[in-house]
């Protein structure tokens, strides 16, 4: 049975690679990939911002189309954040997770 909870959604540009776009523990319910037109589209999420961090989740991107995608049952847990490893001709990357910020919410997120 799937998580019930809040969702929060949260932007980054594509050109904001190796940086941490959530800094909580989150799980990953869903993502929208715009690509940029300059050919196929790549994006990797990672558990940390350098190399030997694990990556979670790979998506490719048709050039010039944006994929939406909503992850099954509880989604993806990133336990010490979300990191945008990898975003090769793409735009921006929505993430929708479980909100993570707000009264009453601790950083274990389900």
């Amino acid at each position: 049975m799937a998580i019930k909870a809040d969702i929060q959604a949260t932007r980054v540009a594509g050109t904001a690679t190796s940086t941490v776009v959530i800094a909580n523990p989150v799980r990953l319910k869903g993502i929208i990939v715009a690509n940029s037109g300059g050919g196929a589209g790549l994006v990797n999420l990672n558990t940390s911002a350098s190399s030997g961090g694990t990556n979670l989740l790979t998506v490719d991107v048709p050039n010039g189309d944006v994929v939406n995608f909503s992850l099954p049952e509880d989604g993806i847990l990133f336990p010490a954040g979300v990191y945008l490893s990898t975003a090769t001709n793409v735009t921006a990357v929505t993430l929708f997770t479980v909100k993570f910020s707000g009264p009453n919410l601790t950083g274990q997120n389900g």
